[in-house]
């Protein structure tokens, strides 16, 4: 009896360390993708406009560190929040992108294959901005660079769209982090409070 006692704890114990290894397992195999169950606070800012997803707010998304994690060529932060404050109400600054100028957000958090960005833009001159979507392996190289917008700004703030359709991003080999990069590419424009839902997740 004691013997089939000792090999049941035996088995017992063997299952338990087998299941804890696939976990992690799988947990690093998420983490090599870029993907993240904990992505920061939710909230939704968007909501105004109909669009009720539940958003992380980005790495110094509304510019107010300067440009700290940015890369920045031919813009510069100014003292120009977009007007609905949906980040905070002390928030004072945006980035300025004249024609040419070309700006790389920090990289943003990942989720499954339904990852949803959207920001804020306007411009007084009626310009014209790129939108692209940056893909980076392990060791931050770029592995590929996906059109996904090109959006006339108009002179007052508004909500840019919302970047949708992000599912084959995983279906690229190697896939570890994403950016936007906006390229200026008429007038003048701004940009302001870079949102992010890893999981295109809907608010009730």
């Amino acid at each position: 009896m004691a013997a089939r006692l000792s090999l049941r704890l035996v088995i017992g114990t063997l299952a338990t360390l087998t299941a804890t290894a696939l976990c992690v397992q799988a947990a690093s195999a998420g983490s090599l993708l870029g993907l993240s169950n904990d992505c920061g606070a939710t909230s939704q800012p968007f909501a105004q406009f109909g669009d009720y997803r539940l958003y992380t707010f980005g790495t110094n998304g509304g510019l107010e560190n300067g440009s700290t994690g940015w890369s920045v060529s031919g813009g510069r932060v100014v003292g120009d929040n977009e007007s609905f404050f949906v980040h905070s109400a002390a928030d004072d600054s945006s980035l300025e992108l004249p024609a040419g100028a070309v700006a790389l957000t920090p990289r943003l958090c990942m989720g499954t294959t339904s990852t949803v960005v959207r920001f804020f833009v306007r411009s007084p001159d009626a310009g014209a901005v790129r939108v692209q979507v940056v893909l980076r392996n392990l060791l931050g190289s770029v592995i590929g660079i996906l059109d996904v917008a090109r959006v006339q700004a108009g002179p007052s703030w508004q909500p840019g769209p919302a970047i949708l359709n992000l599912d084959s991003l995983l279906g690229v080999v190697g896939v570890s982090s994403i950016q936007l990069k906006f390229t200026t590419l008429s007038g003048t424009v701004r940009v302001d409070d870079i949102y992010v839902d890893p999981w295109e997740s809907r608010g009730a």
